[in-house]
């Protein structure tokens, strides 16, 4: 679990936390690397910059729907969903291989 990947505003836009996602994920699919961890799941903010940036990342919505997401979290539908579930399985970079 990622929780909230944040860059300072004075380095936003350098593709630093692009790197740093491309870090983690390629620690976790190396062979000396033993956690035995498929998939990265992060807990993004509902914003659509946000959720863009976890996007171009690759990552996937845990579920299809805001919906969904309020009923599993058991929020109401009246409150705001204000983040989101979004996982990168690993296994995609194997298969790369």
């Amino acid at each position: 679990m990622i929780g909230r990947l944040g860059i300072s505003v004075d380095f936003q836009s350098q593709h630093l936390g692009s790197d740093v996602l491309s870090f983690i994920k390629a620690w976790f699919v190396d062979p000396l690397n033993k956690t035995g961890c498929r998939f990265l799941l992060v807990d993004s903010y509902n914003k659509e910059r946000n959720l863009a940036f976890y996007e171009r990342n690759s990552f996937n919505y845990l579920f299809s729907t805001e919906e969904q997401e309020r009923e599993f979290r058991g929020i109401k539908p009246e409150r705001p969903l204000n983040s989101r579930l979004m996982y990168f399985d690993l296994i995609e970079l194997i298969k790369k291989k």
